[in-house]
Order: structure tokens, then sequence, then C-alpha cells
């Protein structure tokens, strides 16, 4: 019998653990971060993991979710879904959440913690976007491939209500104190009403939104495919500044403190201050990247990966290099550090991690 717990304490209620994306930003490296263990779980793990205390939760593209033990990378367990999991898993104490991709049949699962046991599940659509769960109000809220936007009571899954709206959501659904950010692929940003589902206000963008963007509350940081980084205030819902990437930018910026952190596909890394955007800084890196940046405690570094493979750890002031590895496959989500563990998820359903 394995011994699996029964809760984490400490959970993974959004994608990246939390809004800022800035949840390793009190977290430490060594200076040279050796293998501590890796492992195969499937054909491709998609999307990013759950960190718990003591596990790591992911999704396959051959319709599994795994729960792994984080000091060991033994698998717990592994139970089938009705199809493949694009995002990862969102942790909440004793239970799991996680959405499936299917044309027409995508569902939303509440999976038990200790066993992987089904709690329920609700049918919704293709599942493309990460799921987001409040801690307030135990709403879980879905952005759907085909445009639909659901909230969901968490308990036994009830679809409390449904918005449609234009385009296709890719990038999670974000909790502000204005309302629900909700970011489609018709380059439009729309505020719903939390309890409702109305369309409090809709703002355009220049350009598509396929990452969750970062917010403090008080503005929302967002990057686009043709290359622009933009703030909008939420209050006003007006443009507060838009600076140029140089080229796409893929995956999701991290807010520390009054510091934009985005990584560009082109392997360019660039550190906005948020209050003075025209002193950002940016450093050429070498490399093409689909994952957003992760910045570590300060003095730590910043770590970035790239579709070879590569991870980094650099230094934010000189971009400089300090360490580099390599993993088979491409990475397309950002590395994660939780208690001085990396994990690491690579392109060919492998899980690295590093300490």
């Amino acid at each position: 019998m394995k011994n699996v717990p029964a809760r984490q304490e400490l959970g993974w209620p959004v994608y990246l653990g939390d809004q800022r994306h800035d949840a390793a930003a009190q977290e430490s490296l060594n200076p040279a971060p050796r293998p501590l263990w890796h492992a195969t779980v499937g054909r491709s793990v998609r999307g990013s993991p759950a960190l718990g205390e003591t596990v790591i939760a992911v999704g396959t593209g051959d319709r599994n979710v795994v729960l792994l033990d984080r000091a060991s990378g033994a698998v717990l367990w592994k139970v089938g879904v009705d199809g493949s999991v694009r995002t990862g898993p969102l942790l909440n104490q004793d239970r799991l959440f996680v959405a499936t991709e299917s044309h027409s049949n995508g569902q939303v699962y509440a999976m038990r913690l200790r066993d992987g046991h089904t709690l329920w599940r609700a049918r919704v659509g293709s599942v493309l976007a990460p799921l987001t769960f409040d801690t307030t109000t135990g709403a879980l809220y879905v952005g759907t491939d085909g445009g639909a936007v659901l909230r969901l009571e968490s308990e036994k899954g009830q679809v409390q209500w449904q918005t449609a709206l234009s385009g296709a959501v890719r990038a999670g659904p974000l909790i502000t104190p204005h309302g629900l950010l909700v970011a489609t692929t018709s380059d439009t940003l729309y505020l719903l009403d939390p309890d409702h589902g109305a369309v409090r206000a809709q703002l355009a963008l220049p350009g598509t939104v396929l990452a969750t963007p970062a917010t403090d509350g008080r503005r929302v940081y967002l990057g686009t495919v043709n290359g622009r980084i933009v703030a909008i205030d939420l209050e006003s819902g007006t443009t507060v500044w838009d600076h140029a990437a140089g080229d796409a930018v893929y995956g999701a910026p991290a807010l520390v403190r009054d510091t934009l952190f985005v990584m560009a596909r082109n392997g360019q890394l660039w550190l906005i201050p948020v209050t003075q955007p025209d002193s950002a800084t940016s450093h050429a890196l070498g490399i093409v990247a689909t994952a957003g940046p992760t910045p570590l405690a300060s003095g730590g570094g910043v770590l970035v990966a790239s579709v070879s493979g590569d991870v980094l750890l650099v230094e934010p002031s000189s971009g400089e290099i300090r360490w580099r590895t390599q993993v088979p496959g491409a990475i397309d989500e950002p590395p994660l550090v939780r208690e001085r563990q990396m994990v690491v998820i690579g392109g060919r359903g492998n899980i690295h991690t590093f300490r």
C-alpha cells in the first residue's frame, strides 16, 4: 500500500500557484542544482503541474492524471480521464480539479487526492485554458475553446452560470476586486460579473493573448503574440502603457514587487519596472522560448527554459548565465520551485527535478 496523503494544506489554486506568477519569488536554489529524480508518466505531460507540500500532480496527453511523491518521484496513482489534459491540475486541500481537451465532450473533473476517485465531473466543452479556483467563494472558473466561460460550484460541480464570448479562451481567467477577467483570441479583454456572468466591460487588445496574464488586483499585465507587453488599469479600463517585446510572447509574465518579467520567443528576457516602463532592460539569451520566466528570491536569479530543452539560471542585472542544463524534449511551461526543489516538465512525458 502506498502512503498517499489525504490532503495538502498549501494548495495550488490557480495557474503557476498565484495570479502574480511569483510563487517562486521567496525561493532559492543551490548555485549549481543537481538532478534529484526524473520520472516518465506518459506520452507527454501537458500544462503546468500543481505542487503540494509532498505531491506533484500532472495531466498527460494520453488521457491520464498522475499523482507523484515530490520527494522520490514515485507514482502514487494514475487515473484515466475522457480526453487529453491540455492544462495542468489545480490542488485544493483534499481534491484536484482538472479539465480535458475534446472537440465536443471536454469535461471538468474533481478528483479525491487520496486515490484519484472521481467525485464529480461536468461536461463543459473542450478546455485548453488553465482553470481558476477562488479559495474565498469556492467557485471554479472555466474557459473553453468555443468561447464559453463557466462558473462551477466546486463541491458537486453544478454549473452556476455560463457566458458566451467572442473568440476562444486560451488564457486562464483572473479573479480581481473589479470582476473576472477573461482574454480571448478575438483580441479582446472581458470583465465579467463573477456572481452572474454578465459582461461588465470589454477592451480591445493590441494582439492575441495566449498566456495567462499576471495581476496585482489593480492592474493586469499581458503579452501578445504580435510582440506587445501591455499594462491595463482595472478601475478605469484603460491602457497604462504598451511596450514592444521584439517578438511574440507565448509564456506568462511574472510580476515580482514592482518589476514585470517577460520572456519573448526570440530569447529576449525583459525586466520592466511597472511604474517606469521606459527604464526597461532586456537580455538576449540565445534561445527560443515559449515558456514564461520564473524569478527567484532577490539575488537568486531568473529561471528560463527553451523549446530545445535548455534550462538556464540567469543573473537578472547582467544577463549572465549562471547555470545551464538540458532535458529531453521541448519545455513549454515555466520551471517551478518549491522548498528549494526545481521541477521541470520536458516534452516527452518526463518530469525532472533538481536540488
